[in-house]
């Protein structure tokens, strides 16, 4: 922290840090970005997601055994409660996540699994930089759903992963 800067002004440019760090995770899913999933958490930063619970490193491989095309996530961040105290957060994010199994006539296509959850993370400045140190996953209520009936979007820009989206263009 700079010492001549006021400690509000401080607390808002640290809260933001965090708060540009837990929005990069749902990018980094929905993308298949391994290397910016892996880029958000501290090398010895635990995840515990209830199907797998152990080194967030070990998370970011076992999301990357589930890639494949066809595969669609889409996470949605809500609110966000941010409490930092020093060069430590907690933090609280209400998310729902939304993932349809199979391309157009795979397996998987006709369902879409519907997930409200919270990632209750405590997140560390170390050497300037907040990371994620421990994320817990908490699960409400969740569904799969019929998606037999698809939207035509074919004359809309489409998704991607990493690095064919759009958004790796701008």
């Amino acid at each position: 922290m700079d010492q001549h800067r006021d400690p509000e002004v401080q607390r808002l440019i640290d809260e933001s840090a965090i708060r540009h760090l837990l929005a990069l995770y749902p990018r980094a899913l929905d993308r298949q970005d391994s290397a910016l999933l892996a880029s958000l958490f501290h090398p010895d930063a635990v995840d515990d997601h209830g199907h797998y619970n152990g080194p967030a490193s070990g998370f970011v491989e076992w999301m990357k055994s589930g890639s494949r095309p066809g595969v669609h996530w889409t996470h949605h961040n809500g609110t966000q409660i941010i409490e930092i105290e020093g060069d430590v957060a907690q933090t609280e994010t209400y998310c729902i996540a939304l993932c349809r199994h199979g391309a157009r006539g795979e397996a998987g296509f006709e369902k879409e699994t519907f997930l409200r959850v919270r990632y209750l993370d405590r997140v560390e400045k170390r050497e300037g930089k907040w990371k994620i140190a421990h994320r817990r996953v908490i699960f409400s209520p969740c569904h799969i759903a019929d998606a037999s009936h698809d939207f035509d979007a074919s004359m809309c820009l489409q998704e991607g992963g990493f690095p064919a989206d759009e958004v790796y263009r701008w």
